[in-house]
């Protein structure tokens, strides 16, 4: 098998953070995927999911962030993007994101585009069928578990959270 035959399965990952009476939280939820993913199924993880053939990295950000909690995002950070260059058939732009994340998993590497978000205020929908039990979690209790207990963070979540912590 020639290694193009397994390419790589580009993501989105939102750190979706909110200050719930001074204190600083970040949207976690259960990864429930018992049949495709039983490994990893029940572990904590962050919004995320896969970038579409058509879809821009920011427009895939905010497709997951809604689908899998039913919020909408207001804020992406870092806001760094280039014009689109529309020259043929294509179009091309750059951007900044956060920091990047890297998982060898099942033979496949999958590599996520990281960012900040804030998102409106609303209710949790849950997507019940990848996804469930949506919450604010202080993080100074996100900060302990990844010290502590890591193995109840999904791996690929693990070290976006870790430059985020070492950034504050």
């Amino acid at each position: 098998m020639h290694p193009s035959d397994k390419l790589c399965r580009p993501t989105t990952v939102a750190i979706v953070r909110k200050n719930i009476k001074g204190v600083p939280h970040i949207l976690m939820q259960t990864r429930w995927k018992p049949k495709e993913d039983p490994v990893y199924s029940g572990t904590l993880e962050l919004p995320s999911g896969h970038i579409y053939s058509y879809e821009d990295v920011h427009t895939a950000l905010k497709r997951e962030v809604f689908e899998e909690t039913g919020l909408r995002i207001k804020v992406i950070e870092p806001n760094a993007r280039t014009k689109n260059f529309t020259l043929r058939d294509d179009n091309a732009f750059g951007f900044k994101p956060f920091c990047a994340t890297q998982q060898l998993k099942n033979g496949l590497p999958w590599i996520g585009f990281v960012f900040l978000c804030e998102v409106e205020d609303g209710e949790f929908v849950s997507q019940e069928s990848e996804t469930k039990d949506q919450k604010w979690i202080p993080e100074n209790e996100i900060k302990e578990m990844i010290k502590d207990t890591p193995e109840k963070i999904f791996t690929f979540h693990l070290p976006p959270l870790e430059f985020y912590f070492q950034e504050k």
